[in-house]
């Protein structure tokens, strides 16, 4: 009489586990290509906001940059408060170092391999650079301008990164793709609405921006 309760027991707990198991599965398959579509839709070089943002803006942008400086600290800064949180705009930089600059592809390097470690590290990284701008523009120690950016723990991995040839292959993509749309000094920004390219401008104060985003967002 016992040894068949057991096995009753067992049964159901088999049956039961087999439903979780079942559930599990829907769960899971529902899940995983909705975060894999959530990653298409937020490449590694977004700054704020996902491809479907009404608004998108493509920067080619150099570090050692003056007014690259002022459109990330005056539009930028402003458009991941204001805009990104509703996902109204979505901003992709693109590296551009300009020859003349003699650190501005070291810090377009510092940049991608940042990247490579996480989101949050290379947005920490690229605050560094532009507010810090005229530290490590004069003799490129850029080390010195990301520490208390990011944990010396990151840093180090940062520094790893830069032995990784693909780094420079990414930047001259980036300048590549550039000079094929017509660029030809930094900052150059093309904002595309609604899925059709509006504007191509050079350094434009926040409130210009403004004015241009007000035509399609609210």
């Amino acid at each position: 009489m016992m040894q068949s309760k057991s096995r009753l027991i067992c049964k159901r707990l088999a049956f039961r586990s087999l439903k979780l198991l079942a559930l599990l599965f829907v769960v899971l398959s529902i899940i995983v290509p909705a975060i894999a579509q959530s990653q298409e839709k937020l490449p590694m070089n977004s700054v704020c906001g996902t491809l479907d943002a009404p608004i998108r803006l493509d920067v080619f942008s150099d570090f050692q940059c003056g007014y690259c400086r002022a459109f990330y600290l005056e539009t930028v800064v402003q458009v991941r408060k204001i805009y990104a949180p509703e996902d109204k705009i979505c901003i992709i930089y693109h590296e551009f170092p300009i020859e003349t600059h003699a650190y501005g592809r070291k810090a377009a390097r510092y940049s991608l391999a940042a990247q490579r470690v996480g989101r949050n590290q290379w947005l920490a990284v690229m605050d560094a650079l532009y507010t810090k701008q005229e530290q490590w523009a004069l003799d490129g120690n850029i080390d010195a301008a990301l520490k208390g950016a990011v944990s010396v723990e990151d840093l180090d991995r940062i520094k790893k990164n830069l032995q990784d040839s693909l780094i420079d292959e990414a930047i001259a993509r980036d300048i590549a793709l550039g000079l094929k749309k017509g660029v030809t000094g930094t900052p150059t920004v093309f904002m595309t609405a609604l899925n059709k390219e509006r504007l191509r401008a050079p350094y434009l104060t926040y409130k210009a921006w403004q004015e241009f985003f007000g035509r399609f967002v609210k």
